[in-house]
Formats: structure tokens, sequence, C-alpha cells
């Protein structure tokens, strides 16, 4: 059907609805308009009043009483007369409210009504000339005053300043409302709201009164804590030296990947805390909203009700200053916590700062580079947390039901820096995707090939993306370098990277270190941080490969001749890497070269080389040689054995074979006839062996030492010890060495060390000494004091398993003769700092079990307890089991009979 409408009804219809009609009196409009006008503008006054009250310490303010509004402040009553008028105000207009005035201010002077009263005209226009003068006269009463636009009241400047219209005096009041602290209405929507309120008590109700009180509730005022620490795990592992939440500064800066456990240690800290904390997380609010909300939540602790609404109108800073001022007012000290402070500029957190200057603030963040201007502003220092232990490592995995050894516990934490959520991670993936073999995790992740991501790789993988190219280029050179190094020789290897300029290499450093992604030491130095790592591993080998080759070939050199364990390790890795074998066999020779942690990785170089038909028996031997003397150091007889019986091979086979070779087949020979318990074997090839030699000379002492080895592991003991006693006068002759050397002041000894042609002897007269103290345990006799010259000689001489092995059976002698805390100084002091600095995690276990018993003998069983506890998450060989229970044994002993001083 077609619409019945015309055109001209449908228009018609519309114009009716959006115009209304014409008014038939117009005069009514204008005094109906003009009375609205006039209350809205009264009430809108009484609004600005109400919004200024607890400014102006007002108790109460009365609408339509005997004035328009009265307002009851300490030791007065105001008297207000709101005017609205089109023209100039005149005397006329004004004239009846003087008159009752007179009227109130008699009540006032016979007591009736309480406080000086005065009367206030407030007026929306100027005065006229009329009423301008008659307010000059001296008979115009002193209590009465006019207020009008751009003339305020000089006594009482608290009031609202008189609008020319509606709009001004609502824009005025808005603003006030803004500044209501804490208010969750909109600023104009609480003005209409208390206009309507005012409007509702003018007709009588509630006794057309406000109360100065009553305010928090009619504005309003949301003044309750939102936010607390997030919920902790059940189950809490402290960070290694774990800090306090405050420190001997009042303000600190504590930053961290995600994932680093901030947050997580500052609510277990906060529970240590000598103050009362607040816990105040800046993500996800726009920084001009973070005072005001921060302001909240410490007065909702800290303040009680009244406290806390009652603060003077503000927003945002000055609000959080008002707080600080109600705490310092009453001597209160708390401590602030302010989480993901990386989100707002540096200007507002040195604001938040300063606005509470005697609170003790933790500011927690992603360390991102506007972070170094903020802490030189606040004269601080950022930290870092130091990660969990290889212990908290160790018990987060068995908690996946994981197996992992000390070593590999160490892995772990090189990969993750500590770093809790990439702990757990690594925890979870081991256990998913490896059945929980810790270390197939680790080779999968170091060679790159694991298929899963890990949180760290996700976390940091944006991080990473955001550096510049230069920035990229450097953290793949340290990554390639593994060790710190100095500016100069990081700039060498950017040269062979294709950065030639220092400049650039500079800047890059520094935007790695304004991320946190490297470490400046004080020496110089630049490291990657160990939680980049795989990252960093990455970048190196998206590099070209004549790149990388330059790299390596550059590095090499820079490493060569340092003593230090790290830079020695990757030395030695480059050699097999950059094809320098011949210098790594050279190394192999060196007794020294199997005393740290030397890199696994060499034994299959060492493996390439046995088995290269190609090469001369000389090297092949050699490789042998150093294949053996590895497997002897772990006790790993088989194999020991199968490459002994290799050197036997080439020996035989080749042609090439001198007086050192067959010596080094000897003393390789002699301890697994010992082994065999052949002692008739022993002695036969001992003598053959001495016979083809020149005595006395180094090849006879080498001989008589693996001789005596032999004997040991026969277990002729007494017959071992007396060889080796021998032995150790013979090289104390040789080195021209006296008791005073030997059992005095260090000095001496270190002194005729340096100065030796023969160095290494003074090794070899540590390991007699060391197999005398060895022998004489296994007969269960005292062995002195010998075991002290042993560990020295073994610290002079970087041999430093074999100082670690000494300095336990040191330890022991000192807890015979009493001196158990100089025992626990030598094993913290000494030997356990040289495991870690040496890369010796097998022996901790050893060292941490005795170290207990130690405790234990000085009264801390709970100490000691922990000590063993802390080992059995560990994977462990089965004599470090049996030691563990022993010592076990020993500590429950000592905890139901404890020691006698003395004993």
């Amino acid at each position: 059907m077609q619409d019945s409408k015309s055109p001209r009804d449908t228009g018609s219809s519309s114009d009716t609805a959006s115009e209304p009609p014409a008014p038939l009196d117009t005069d009514q409009l204008r005094r109906i308009t003009s009375l609205h006008r006039g209350f809205t503008y009264q009430n809108l006054y009484a609004v600005g009043c109400l919004l200024r009250l607890r400014d102006a310490g007002g108790h109460t303010l009365l609408v339509e009483k005997d004035e328009d509004v009265e307002v009851a402040l300490p030791g007065r009553h105001l008297y207000l007369q709101v005017k609205t008028r089109q023209n100039s105000l005149t005397w006329g207009a004004v004239k009846g409210s003087v008159e009752r005035f007179a009227a109130l201010r008699a009540e006032h002077t016979a007591g009736r009504r309480t406080g000086t009263p005065k009367l206030i005209v407030v007026t929306n226009t100027v005065p006229g000339p009329e009423l301008l003068q008659t307010t000059r006269q001296p008979d115009w009463p002193a209590d009465v005053s006019l207020l009008w636009p751009g003339h305020p009241h000089p006594n009482e400047m608290w009031l609202p300043p008189a609008a020319a219209d509606l709009d001004g005096l609502l824009r005025w009041c808005t603003e006030q409302a803004a500044q209501v602290p804490f208010g969750s209405l909109h600023p104009q929507t609480l003005v209409w709201k208390l206009a309507a309120r005012v409007q509702y008590a003018s007709t009588g109700a509630h006794g057309q009164l406000f109360h100065a009180g009553e305010l928090a509730d009619l504005y309003e005022q949301f003044v309750e804590e939102l936010q607390a620490f997030p919920e902790a795990p059940e189950v809490y592992r402290p960070h290694g030296d774990e800090p306090e939440l405050t420190g001997e500064q009042r303000v600190r800066l504590v930053t961290g990947f995600s994932g680093s456990g901030k947050t997580t240690w500052a609510a277990h800290a906060a529970a240590r805390c000598p103050f009362p904390v607040t816990y105040f997380d800046a993500a996800q609010l726009p920084p001009a909203a973070v005072p005001g909300a921060l302001a909240r939540e410490i007065a909702a602790r800290h303040l009680s009700g009244s406290d806390a609404a009652g603060l003077p109108n503000g927003a945002g800073i000055d609000v959080l200053r008002a707080v600080h001022s109600r705490l310092a007012r009453d001597d209160r000290v708390i401590a602030v916590v302010v989480d993901n402070m990386h989100h707002l500029p540096s200007d507002d957190v040195h604001l938040l700062v300063h606005a509470l200057p005697t609170a003790r603030i933790t500011l927690l963040g992603q360390p991102l580079p506007q972070l170094i201007p903020l802490a030189v502003q606040l004269g601080i220092t950022a930290e870092s947390l130091p990660g969990w232990t290889t212990d908290t490592i160790a018990t987060a995995f068995a908690a996946e039901e994981c197996t992992l050894d000390y070593p590999t516990a160490q892995r772990v934490l090189a990969m993750t820096a500590g770093l809790p959520l990439y702990v757990l991670n690594s925890a979870l993936l081991t256990r998913t995707v490896h059945a929980g073999d810790t270390a197939a995790f680790c080779d999968a992740v170091q060679a790159q090939t694991h298929l899963t991501p890990t949180a760290q790789e996700l976390i940091l993988d944006q991080t990473f993306e955001q550096l510049s190219e230069h920035a990229r280029t450097v953290a793949a050179l340290l990554s390639i370098a593994e060790v710190p190094l100095s500016g100069g020789e990081l700039q060498q290897l950017a040269a062979a990277a294709g950065i030639t300029r220092p400049t650039v290499t500079a800047r890059a450093v520094r935007e790695l270190a304004s991320r946190g992604l490297a470490q400046s030491f004080t020496d110089g130095h630049t490291a990657l941080h160990d939680a980049l790592r795989p990252l960093a591993a990455q970048a190196a080998e998206d590099l070209p490969a004549q790149t990388a080759q330059d790299i390596a070939h550059t590095l090499s050199p820079l490493l060569e001749g340092h003593r230090g364990i790290a830079r020695l390790a990757r030395w030695m890795r480059l050699l097999a890497e950059t094809g320098q074998t011949d210098v790594l066999l050279e190394l192999t020779s060196l007794e020294s070269f199997y005393e740290g942690g030397y890199p696994r990785e060499l034994r299959a170089v060492m493996a390439d080389l046995a088995d290269d038909a190609d090469r001369d028996t000389i090297s092949r031997l050699e490789a042998h040689n150093a294949l053996a003397t590895w497997a002897y150091v772990e006790t790993d007889w088989d194999t020991c054995t199968r490459h002994v019986h290799a050197m036997e091979d080439l020996v035989a086979t080749g042609d090439t074979i001198g007086p050192r070779e067959r010596v080094l087949l000897a003393t390789r020979q002699l301890p697994l006839y010992g082994l065999a318990e052949d002692v008739d074997a022993l002695d036969a090839a001992f003598e053959t062996a001495l016979a083809s030699i020149p005595a006395p000379s180094s090849y006879e002492r080498a001989l008589r030492y693996s001789y005596a080895q032999g004997l040991y592991f026969a277990g002729k003991y007494q017959a071992a010890g007396g060889a080796a006693a021998e032995l150790a006068d013979d090289y104390r002759s040789h080195l021209h060495l006296e008791n005073a050397h030997l059992f005095g002041d260090t000095t001496a000894l270190r002194q005729a060390f340096e100065s030796s042609e023969t160095p290494d002897d003074y090794k070899r007269l540590a390991d007699c000494y060391a197999l005398f103290v060895k022998s004489c345990r296994k007969l269960g006799i005292g062995y002195g004091l010998v075991a002290f010259p042993a560990m020295k000689l073994y610290l002079f001489t970087a041999a430093w398993r074999s100082a670690v092995d000494l300095g336990q059976d040191a330890v022991e002698t000192l807890m015979q003769v009493g001196e158990t805390r100089a025992a626990l100084d030598l094993l913290d002091r000494q030997l356990i700092p040289v495991a870690n600095d040496y890369n010796l995690p097998e022996d901790m276990v050893g060292l941490r079990s005795q170290r207990a018993v130690v405790l234990a003998y000085l009264g801390d069983i709970a100490a000691a307890r922990a000590e063993l506890d802390a080992l059995d998450h560990y994977e462990v060989t089965p004599d470090q089991a049996y030691d563990i229970q022993h010592q076990r044994r020993v500590v429950e002993r000592l905890a139901a009979h404890p020691p006698t001083p003395g004993s």
C-alpha cells in the first residue's frame, strides 16, 4: 500500500515535534525563567559553600532559614543573602536584608545565638551608584558587606567568588568538585547532586542543615584500600642473600626483568618490615591518576575514617602531600611499595617520592633507559635481586620430579640467571619435554635445538628486538666471548664484526646497560646478563660464517695467558674451534690443566685427535693420556684402563717414542696395577721403567710417585705412606725448603715458589704430602700438620681441585685439636670459594656435608640439618650418598649428645 501521509502532513508533524509552540504570555515566561535562574544560582552558591566548608573549618551549613545560606564557623556565623539581577543591584534590593539582620545581630548580642554574626550579600551584578554610596557612609554597619564578580570578601576568602551568570558559577563549582579527595563521582555530577540536595533541604528536609562530618558521604568519597600484594605462592623460595624491603637509604630502586620475582619478594619481605606497608601497582593507570590513587591507598590503610574523609580539598599530588602531613603529625613512618613504576615518567616518580618525605619507599620496575636519570635525580643506585641459588634451583626441579646433579644445577643457574619464573618454567619443560632429564634440557637449550620456547625467550624476545642493530651485534659479541671484556677488547671484536667506530660500540654498550641487558664493572669490563645469553647466542649464530671466524680468531689471543678459570676455559674451547689443537695438546700435558673446571667439550676434541690415524703418534699418545687422566680424576677406571691400553699400543708400534713418552706411559700403568692388586706386576713395571732413566731426575721422581700411588691403590698403605714421605724429603732437598718454609708464615714459601726455576715441583711435593695424609687416614693414624703445607702448596700452584681435597683433611686436623671455629673459617673463606671460583661443583657436596658436621660441633644443629637437607635435592653419586648419610648420623648423634667444651 502507498503511505497515506502526504509530504505536507509529514513536514508539519516534524516541525511540531522540534519546535515548542510560542508562549501565550511572554511576561509570565520571563518571570518564571528569572525565578528559576535565581533559585538555581542560590543553590549553586550553597553548593560552592559546601565544597569549601572543610577548608574554612566550618561546622554546619543551613539553607533557607533566616537567610538564603547560613554558615556556622568557629567564633562566627555568616548570613548569606544571594541576589541575582539583570541590572545593577540597588539599595532597595538589599534594604530588607540589612533591616532583618539587625534583629539577628540582637539575638547574638543577647547570647541566644553563638558566634559573631556577619551579613554578606552575594550578587551576580555590580552594585549601583546609590548602593555603593550608601555602603561608604559612616553609619553603614561594619558587619554587613557586599560580594560581587571581581570583588571577593576581604576577610572570608574561602567563600565562592560571585559569578556573572550560572555558567560561570557552575564552572567554578565543577573545578572545586574535581579537588574533592577520593571522589567517586564525575565532578559535574557531584555538583548537580549537591544542588539537588540543597534544593531538597530548602523545603525543610533534614532540618535544612548540612554537617561538615557528613560531607564524605555526601561527596561519595571512596576511601578504601583497593590494592594489596598479589597472593604469594604457597611455598616461597627466597633469593640468595635476599635483601630486606627497606634498606639504609629512604628510597630504593629495585629493577629486574619480568619474571625476576620482584613483586613476590616485596610481598614476602613486607611481612618482616618494621613499618606498616602499603602496596601500589602503577600499571594500567594514567600517570595523572597515580598520586590521587596512591593517596587513597595510604589513607585507607593508615588513617582513621575521619582523618581520611576530612582531608582538605585538592587533587593528585596535593592530596598525597596532605595524607603525608597527617601521618607526620602523628610521627607515623610507613613503607610504600610502588610496583611497575617504569610505566610512570621519571618526573612523576620524583614528585611522588618528594610528596612522602619521611616514608620508606621501594620502587619496583623493569630495567629501562628512563630509570637511569631517575636514579640520578634521587641520588640512589638501582639494585637487582640476586636470583635463586643452586640449592633453590635444585629444590624447584625436585618439586617437578626432575633430576640434576650439582654441576647441572650450576648450568641452569648460568642459563636463567636464577630468575624464579625462568627457573620454574625450565623445570616444567624438563619434566614435560625431556622426561625429567635436566642435563638433556640444558643441552637442547644451549645447542638451540629445543622445540618448545622457554618463558625466558618469550619474555625477553620483545626487549631484544627493540634494540638497535649495533646493540644486538654487541650483545652477540659478548655472548661469543662469554666472559667480561674491557672496552678495548670489545672494540677489537666489534671491528672484526664490522663496527669500526669506538663511539658506536660504546653507544651500543650504554643501550644494553640502560635496559639491564649488560653490566659494567668498576674495572672497566662489560658482561652480558646471563638471562639474555640464549637470545644473544641466536644472534651470534646469525652472523656470517666469515665474520664469526674473524671474531673467534680475534678473541683467542685476547684471552690467552689469563689464569682466571672463566677466560682460561673459554680460550681452551677457542683453540679447538680455531683448529689450534697442537696448543691444546700442550696444555693437557700440564698437571694444573686437570685442577680446575676444564671445559667438558674438550673431551670430544681429544677423542677425535686420539682416533685420527693421520695424526702423528706422539699427538695421539698425548690425547689418550689426557682422556686417561680425566677418567682417573673421576675414578672411571674402565675408561682409564682403555686409554692406557691404547697408549701401550702406540708406544709399542711407534718409532718416535722417547724417554718422556715411556715414563708418561709408566706413570699411567702403575696406578692401574695397584688397582688390580697385582703388586708383582707393579714392582716389575716400576723396576723396568726405573732402569731406563737417569737418577736422580724429574723422570725418576715422577715414577717413584706413581709407584707409591700404585701401592696405595693395592691397599699397601704403610708402604705407600713411607714411599711418599721419603719422596717428599727428596723434593724438599731438591727445592731447598726448610720446615720454616712449610709450616711457618706463607710469605717465605711464596717467595721461594715465585723465584723457582721448577715451579711444578712444588705441586709434586704437595702430591707427596697428600698421598702420605691419605695413607695415614687409611691406617687410622695421625698425620700431624702435613695437610696444611700440602694445601698451601696446591693453592700457590693453582692446583685447585687438590687444594680442596687436602683442605678437607686440614679441616679434620683442626677439628681434632678442638679448633672448630677455625675449621669453619677454612671451609667458608677458602675451600668453598675455591670450589665456586674454579668451577669444581662436584666437590661441593663433600665440602658442604663436612661443613654440616662442623656446624653441629659448634652447636648449630638447625643449620647443620638445613645444610644436609639442601643436598638431598641433588642427584649424587653412591659415594656422595654414603658420605651424606654418614655425616647426618654424626649430626644427629651430636644433637642427642652435644659435645662438651674443648672436646
